[in-house]
């Protein structure tokens, strides 16, 4: 049980107590005996209107909630299996009735919304769920509530991933900062949970956020102004220098003596000891390489990943219950979102899995139990164990598993070839649906904001398996919106990949060797 869930349900009865309390008080305010009753959160709307009508001078009582729910039903396309199947709800309450849940590599969408929050949909947050760990794509105001309505624990997130320094993909870094900090400290205070938790994390836990220069002074600057304190919680803030915004607007303003660039320049004034700023370049190919596992191999095979406070068993580096020393091949490239605005893509394919080993064709070939199952499964030759012959992965592996890839786009008007290419065969695009195609490409171009036409196009071209649309307009809401951006990004994709739009708190979970809608999914 995560450590504030006692506080959530106990927020959880006040919430509902107060509810009851007003809605008494203004039945009574209004002398109607004949109106419904509300019982909590669970009360419809028409009651609230009923009662602003007796008394308009009293605004209308809102229930916090989503009312967009996930329609997993609509979420199919004519003529192709239905990825209904992949999606589900992050939400506690409805994840509990479940069990054996796959979290190996699942997407969860905590804020879908554009430039400001609204009644159903908060700003920009997406979360990449591995197995016991995750990493969170932009993290919008109010993001930390979100989490509060999920499962997902914030003592597991290791990375933060910021696309560009708009603020309603930022202002809610800080307070996820504390949020993740307060969750190791409750942990390393309990004495029931601190050994597991030192196992695990050391004697501080890490936390890696990566971004655009300028993300370590932002940071920094807020907690320093703010009188915040930071212990329990090591922040490295990797920076990617080298692009050809990493300047900032402030590049295009006319130069004065003395004047140093906010995005680049190093404050000693605001510096904290537990937050570290270091810099990553781009590579020749334009490419920001932020994690990058060697391939498997014998010698990698050999050294393995002991867990011996866990289970005991010798893990390969490229197993997927790793946990926290789970690896992936983590890229990101520039978008073209508005001039002086340096703006990231991000893309995470997982090392491809072990295969399956047939354990009695392995034997009757002459090799028993070990570490040679391991250079097979990975599709590595090796000796028998007497020497006389050898044994190749195709005799042995009854099935193979493609890696998993996911790609995020943020805003942009444009995506340039080496983000694109990077983005290539990825089991799920997130992509903007700001924009209609009808707004023409002038609008795109003023607002940097791309179309949903665009993002099914863009995943035909780039073969994506499903396209997610994101970051959706607060003024255009509604299932109709909603509808026309799916029927858009159809028209430009042409059945070529699996089109759904992204909600709060949806999930989709990407199975063991990625989507192949051709299989038949079991359950």
């Amino acid at each position: 049980m995560r450590p504030n869930h006692a506080l959530r349900v106990l927020s959880n009865q006040v919430q509902n107590r107060l509810h009851h309390n007003i809605t008494s008080s203004l039945c009574h305010i209004t002398n109607v005996s004949n109106l419904p009753s509300s019982a909590g959160l669970n009360r419809s709307i028409n009651n609230s209107q009923q009662l602003t009508a007796f008394h308009p001078l009293l605004p209308q009582i809102r229930y916090y909630g989503s009312k967009t729910k996930v329609e997993l039903e609509k979420q199919s396309l004519p003529g192709m299996q239905t990825i209904q199947p992949y999606l589900r709800s992050c939400l506690s309450n409805e994840a509990d009735k479940k069990q054996g849940l796959d979290m190996e590599f699942a997407i969860s969408f905590l804020g879908t919304g554009g430039g400001a929050p609204t009644m159903h949909r908060n700003g920009s947050c997406t979360a990449l769920r591995l197995g016991g760990q995750t990493y969170l794509f932009d993290v919008s105001e109010g993001t930390i509530r979100q989490l509060e309505f999920t499962r997902i624990t914030p003592s597991s997130v290791t990375k933060i991933f910021i696309s560009h320094l708009h603020g309603d993909h930022l202002y809610g870094l800080v307070p996820a900062i504390l949020d993740i900090m307060v969750c190791h400290k409750i942990f390393m205070l309990n004495p029931q949970k601190k050994t597991k938790h030192k196992q695990n994390h050391g004697e501080k836990a890490t936390l890696e956020i990566y971004g655009p220069p300028g993300l370590y002074n932002y940071i920094c600057m807020v907690l320093t102004l703010s009188c915040a304190k930071v212990n329990y919680l090591n922040i490295n803030v990797i920076e990617l220098v080298g692009g050809r915004e990493e300047q900032g607007p402030i590049a295009s303003r006319p130069r004065q003596r003395g004047r140093r660039n906010l995005f680049l320049s190093h404050y000693p004034e605001i510096e904290i000891p537990m937050i570290t700023r270091k810099y990553l370049q781009q590579n020749k190919d334009n490419v920001w390489i932020i994690d990058d596992p060697e391939p498997i191999t014998e010698k990698t095979v050999e050294s393995g990943v002991e867990f011996p406070h866990q289970d005991g068993f010798h893990r390969l580096p490229n197993d997927v219950n790793l946990g926290l020393e789970r690896r992936l091949h983590i890229k990101a490239a520039e978008l073209d979102h508005l001039g002086g605005v340096q703006t990231f893509g991000y893309t995470v394919e997982e090392q491809p899995p072990p295969g399956n080993i047939d354990l009695e064709k392995a034997k009757a070939l002459g090799i028993q139990p070990g570490k040679k199952y391991g250079l097979l499964k990975c599709g590595l030759s090796v000796p028998t164990d007497d020497g006389t012959g050898t044994i190749h992965p195709d005799q042995v592996l009854i099935k193979s598993f493609r890696p998993r890839k996911f790609a995020f786009l943020a805003d942009h008007r444009r995506v340039p070839v080496p983000m694109a290419q990077l983005c290539k065969n990825a089991d799920l695009l997130v992509h903007e649906a700001t924009l209609s195609k009808v707004d023409g490409l002038e609008k795109v171009k003023m607002r940097g904001h791309n179309t949903a036409h665009h993002a099914g196009t863009f995943g035909k071209e780039m073969g994506c398996k499903v396209v997610a649309l994101n970051h959706f307009g607060g003024s255009n809401i509604g299932r109709e919106h909603v509808s026309g951006r799916v029927s858009e990004a159809q028209e430009g994709n042409q059945n070529a990949s699996q089109i759904i739009s992204s909600h709060d708190f949806m999930e989709v979970w990407i199975p063991r060797g990625g989507f192949d809608f051709d299989d038949t999914i079991t359950d």
